[in-house]
């Protein structure tokens, strides 16, 4: 979706705009989302991966399970995962729905009442890896203010990367393309502001 489509501004409100206006509008590079230069200075601290030889329905369905959770928690979901005492809820698909190639349909149902799950080990390696990465960044951005545990994950995306091509070999001289996608992953951690008695905000 293009910046102009997520802040609902047409062509002629554009036109109107300032240069420094208009670059508040564009995603900062390397990242989809708009940041706001006060929350960015302040309250945000984000970190990304890119070029993840990793499965990308897998980071999709983790995306899913941990947007909104903190730091820590994620962590912890995320070490049981690895162990096979929690589960992650299998909801990307894949393939042609009327033959359940793949996806949901193919999965088994898990233990908690979360219906299809798998365990993605590898991926679930790769995204701890990434949210103690932006955690190292919200300690050295905000030195004691904050604790980086405490912080919640106010948006964690994946995005599918370049194609690998590589060739399964088959009889007489034949081959099977076999081809998979990188994945590129983003996280912003984000700290909310709540007021104590005397009404004065405090961060948490």
């Amino acid at each position: 979706m293009h910046p102009t489509q997520q802040t609902n501004t047409t062509r002629r409100q554009r036109a109107r705009m300032n240069r420094e206006q208009r670059r508040r509008l564009v995603p900062q590079r390397g990242y989809t989302q708009i940041l706001s230069p006060a929350i960015e200075g302040g309250r945000l601290a984000k970190a990304k991966a890119s070029g993840l030889k990793i499965s990308p329905k897998h980071c999709f369905d983790i995306c899913r399970a941990i947007k909104g959770m903190q730091a820590g928690d994620a962590i912890e979901y995320l070490e049981a995962v690895m162990i096979r005492r929690k589960a992650v809820p299998g909801v990307a698909g894949g393939g042609n729905k009327k033959r359940a190639r793949g996806g949901a349909r193919k999965m088994g149902h898990r233990k908690g009442r979360i219906g299809p799950g798998r365990y993605p080990n590898k991926a679930s390696a790769a995204m701890i890896q990434l949210i103690r990465s932006a955690m190292a960044n919200a300690e050295q951005q905000f030195e004691d203010e904050i604790d980086p545990e405490e912080m919640l994950i106010n948006h964690l995306a994946a995005h599918r990367g370049r194609i690998r091509k590589g060739w399964i070999p088959r009889a007489r001289g034949r081959a099977t393309p076999s081809n998979r996608y990188e994945v590129s992953i983003e996280i912003f951690l984000e700290t909310r502001a709540a007021m104590d008695d005397d009404g004065d905000e405090d961060l948490f």
